[in-house]
């Protein structure tokens, strides 16, 4: 099994407001701070970043070479389609069609900048689309308008790979794309080869589905196309320390990516308020590596063999011996 590539999403090195203290709970910093940051994270090879925020006040090329001269690389340029308040009402499901269109030509901007800098990855968080209350909106319109809006962006971009990253919830009380069926369904419906889906192991816990399982169908359908990782206990977006809630979730998971042909980063998604931010990004790697190990020693033929009994009770006992015991290590 190949070993896992680790990435970090410039956004852990943030500020992390929330309602309670919008001013954040520490010094934002600017991306060179940022990268600089990241730089100090154990087993971090590569970045997460978004257009235009982590632009902003540089050439595209400066950036690209601060990346380069911290020894990382960029993996994906995310679009930031969240975040300005004009987007309130949604980007791509608006109903003010001059802000859809102010949605894809962001995305189009962010494209050219990737072509730029040679990234070959760019992604889309939607989160303002959806809706609020019943009656707020017409739900045949909100998913033409998103699926025409990502047919003209994959054919704007086939030198690319697009992905959509799915969540339940929030800033929306609905999210329009909100698990991975729906997830799956879009990407049928725009029937692009460089469109996929980004999963968040999170997201899949506050869909109240198996991250694993998830991870699988993605998969089948060859539409695994970005991986983010963190923990949470399942009623909300936590962006906890991987691997400190979920670890037989997590030890599955991972024993499922091994079997795929994913060969992309492994992206930290997680926002550490209060502690230091490379420090709670150092402590997930090295967890991560801890039960990367444990996956690696499983007996996959043997749980092969009994999953196909559905022999429950010795496969249980397989797992004590191995997880827990360390039998094979």
């Amino acid at each position: 099994m190949r070993p896992l590539k680790f990435g970090v999403g410039l956004w852990c090195m943030g500020f992390s407001a929330d309602r309670f203290i919008p001013k954040g709970y520490k010094n934002m910093g600017n991306t060179r701070e940022q990268l600089e940051m990241v730089s100090r994270v154990e087993g971090a090879e590569a970045i997460q970043i978004h257009f235009p925020d982590d632009f902003l006040g540089y050439e595209n090329r400066e950036v690209s070479k601060m990346v380069d001269d911290f020894g990382l690389k960029i993996s994906t340029i995310n679009v930031n389609l969240f975040g300005d308040p004009i987007f309130r009402y949604g980007a791509f499901t608006n109903a003010d069609g001059k802000i859809r269109r102010k949605a894809i030509d962001l995305v189009k901007r962010t494209v050219d900048t990737a072509r730029e800098i040679e990234c070959g990855h760019v992604e889309m968080w939607p989160g303002q689309d959806g809706w609020d209350y019943v009656f707020q909106s017409d739900y045949t319109s909100l998913w033409n308008w998103t699926v025409s809006a990502i047919r003209e962006i994959t054919e704007y971009a086939p030198d690319l790979k697009l992905s959509y990253e799915y969540k339940l919830k929030e800033p929306r009380m609905y999210v329009l794309v909100s698990n991975v069926g729906k997830a799956l369904y879009l990407t049928g419906q725009v029937g692009a080869g460089n469109f996929g889906i980004a999963l968040d192991f999170g997201h899949a816990l506050l869909s109240r589905e198996a991250p694993a399982e998830a991870l699988c169908l993605l998969n089948r359908e060859g539409k695994l196309f970005n991986v983010h990782i963190n923990d949470a206990y399942g009623e909300f977006d936590d962006d906890l320390i991987a691997g400190t809630i979920n670890v037989w979730r997590a030890v599955e998971y991972i024993w499922y990516l091994k079997q795929t042909d994913y060969d992309g980063f492994f992206t930290l998604d997680q926002f550490p308020f209060r502690e230091d931010s490379a420090r709670a990004c150092t402590a997930s790697i090295r967890m991560l590596k801890s039960l990367e190990k444990i996956a690696d020693r499983l007996n996959t033929e043997e749980i092969k063999r009994l999953q196909s009994d559905s022999n429950i009770i010795d496969l249980l006992d397989l797992l004590r011996r191995q997880v827990l015991e360390g039998e094979g290590s």
